[in-house]
């Protein structure tokens, strides 16, 4: 029965998304994305492995975008990424995009 709704649905394959890097940062590194820009990932576990965060350089230290999933796991690789990464370097201010757990979960360790 047709009721004049019909899609039509046109045969032709989906555009891909391209993305300008290979691979993601390894846990405790960090991608440089733009000047002054870097991308980080963070651990979660379980279905999603990680969570993506962000490092702008401002002045002498880094602002930091999204923290991840308060723990141990994601303390440890915090600790990897400012030794390694963002060359030791304080936090200069933190912003959240939402107030999910894996998105604000390290935020007061961060600013202590």
């Amino acid at each position: 029965m047709r009721d004049g709704f019909e899609e039509t649905i046109v045969d032709h394959p989906r555009p891909r998304l391209t993305y300008p890097f290979e691979h993601g940062p390894k846990t405790g590194e960090a991608l440089d994305v733009a000047p002054g820009v870097k991308w980080l990932r963070m651990p979660l576990g379980g279905s999603l492995a990680f969570i993506n965060v962000w490092a702008i350089r401002e002045g002498e230290g880094w602002a930091i975008v999204d923290t991840g999933m308060g723990g141990p796991e994601t303390m440890q690789a915090w600790r990897e990424a400012f030794a390694k990464s963002l060359g030791g370097l304080p936090v200069t201010r933190v912003f959240v995009t939402h107030m999910h757990p894996d998105h604000i979960g390290m935020a007061g360790w961060l600013t202590r």
